[in-house]
C-alpha cells in the first residue's frame, strides 16, 4: 500500500492536514457518535468504512466530481475497498479522516485513507478505495468512461506530491 511521504505541519499528525485548510492530504474531522459503538464497547468495524465514505464524498466535492454527476450524469462507483484496523476507537473521541489519490489511471483512481484518533493520538485504521468513473443515464446501462480532464487536473493539483508530479 503506497502512501504520501509529505511533511506534515507540526500541528497535524503525519498523513493528515488541517480539515479547515486546503493542504493535502484532504482531511475531515468527525466526532465519534455513541450509537457507532457495538456490544463490545468499541466502534463497530462497519463504521470505519462509513468514515472512509464520508471523506471520499467530501473529496469528490472538492475535485468537482459531485457537480459533474449532477450536471452530466458522470460519476464514481466504488469498485473495491479495504480497511486495515490498527486500534479500537471508543466514545467519546474525535477522528481525523484523510484521503489522497495514490494512482490516477485512465478510467479509475485509487484513494488511500487513514483514520486518526485524537484521544489516542494514534493511527487507528487505514485502507484503500478503487474508484471507477461511470456514465449513468436512463437510456443505457452504466458504463466506465475516461476521467474528464477537468477532474484529472483537480486531482493532480490536490495530490501532486503523492502522484509524483511536484518537485
Amino acid at each position: 500500500m503506497s502512501h504520501s511521504d509529505s511533511t506534515p505541519s507540526t500541528d497535524w499528525p503525519e498523513g493528515f492536514a488541517d480539515p479547515a485548510g486546503f493542504d493535502a492530504p484532504f482531511t475531515i474531522a468527525q466526532a465519534v457518535a455513541w450509537g457507532e459503538m457495538d456490544s463490545l464497547g468499541h466502534v463497530n468495524n462497519t463504521v470505519y468504512l462509513r468514515w472512509f465514505e464520508n471523506v471520499r464524498f467530501a473529496y469528490f466535492e472538492r475535485i468537482g466530481l459531485n457537480a459533474l454527476h449532477r450536471q452530466a450524469g458522470q460519476g464514481p462507483i466504488l469498485a473495491r475497498t479495504t480497511c486495515d484496523f490498527r486500534a479500537p476507537v471508543t466514545f467519546p473521541d474525535e477522528v481525523l479522516i484523510s484521503t489522497e489519490c495514490t494512482r490516477l489511471g485512465t478510467k479509475s483512481f485509487t484513494l488511500y485513507n487513514r483514520v486518526w484518533s485524537t484521544t489516542q493520538k494514534a493511527l487507528v485504521a487505514e485502507g484503500e478505495a478503487i474508484i471507477v468513473l461511470m456514465q449513468y443515464g436512463a437510456d443505457a446501462e452504466p458504463r466506465s468512461i475516461a476521467i474528464p480532464q477537468l477532474i484529472r487536473t483537480a486531482i493532480e493539483s490536490l495530490d501532486a506530491k503523492v502522484l509524483g508530479l511536484a518537485g
